[in-house]
């Protein structure tokens, strides 16, 4: 945005049981930290299932999500995964499930196995980021 005076700030609302609604984004990266294209009003996915992401392509109403709280206080604990130069806190109760993860480093994140996280899958840098 810059020093430009005309410039406005960006507003998320969440539309209900469907994507964030974002108005006056001028920038979008995706999980490689690309520009893309964006429009004045972009949907953004949260329900995890678009193949679009981080743009909803309404996947949300196929899988039938709902925008509830549901979290399960039950699993509101940290795991700790130690690398050798990084450790990895994973907290399902707070993990939105968006799937920036494992989209983004499937050698750290990695579905159907276990560990799920290997700590030593990327560079430190690439998974800070």
């Amino acid at each position: 945005m810059g020093d430009d005076k005309n410039a406005q700030i960006p507003v998320i609302e969440p539309s209900e049981n469907g994507p964030y609604v974002v108005k006056n984004l001028s920038v979008v990266k995706n999980s490689k930290g690309d520009d893309l294209s964006t429009k004045n009003v972009v949907a953004l996915c949260r329900c995890g299932g678009s193949s679009n992401k981080p743009f909803c392509d309404g996947t949300h109403a196929k899988i039938e999500f709902r925008s509830e709280n549901l979290a399960d206080g039950g699993k509101d604990k940290r795991d700790n995964y130690v690398g050798r130069n990084i450790t990895i806190h994973d907290n399902r109760a707070i993990c939105a499930h968006a799937g920036r993860c494992t989209d983004g480093l499937p050698t750290v994140w990695r579905m159907r196995e276990e560990p799920w996280i290997d700590a030593d899958g990327a560079a430190v840098d690439a998974i800070i980021q």
